[in-house]
């Protein structure tokens, strides 16, 4: 477990779980890119056949993890990447997150064309 804040998974948005994970385990998604890293969804434990909990993805019953055995770090790189990690915790950590911010760029950009558009079409229709 690490020192970090818990994160809430964009994938499934229940899941509660240490950043660190290479996988949330509600739904078994990887919690920086969202590409699935199993290929079978897992409802029951194993050992005890009790559902697994949706909000944190343990067993009742024994504390288990659901997605529990070792899998190596998604190809987007995490959990090993330091500045993905760094951007997930500021980002969607359950407590202390700040919001995205804005693609103002990409929305400046829309507007000024919209504008021009429209600026055409008043000096056509004149």
């Amino acid at each position: 477990m690490s020192d970090l804040p818990f994160i809430r998974c964009l994938g499934c948005e229940t899941a509660v779980f240490d950043p660190g994970r290479a996988s949330c385990p509600g739904c078994g998604r990887c919690p920086v890119c969202g590409s699935r890293r199993f290929k079978t969804e897992v409802k029951t434990c194993p050992d005890c056949e009790l559902p697994y909990c949706d909000c944190c993805g343990r067993c009742p019953q024994c504390n288990g993890l659901r997605y529990s055995e070792e899998i190596p770090p998604c190809e987007c790189g995490h959990p090993l990447d330091a500045e993905k990690l760094a951007d997930l915790v500021r980002y969607e950590a359950v407590v202390g997150a700040i919001r995205r911010p804005t693609p103002w760029g990409c929305l400046c950009a829309a507007f000024t064309l919209t504008l021009v558009a429209l600026l055409l079409i008043y000096v056509w229709n004149r």
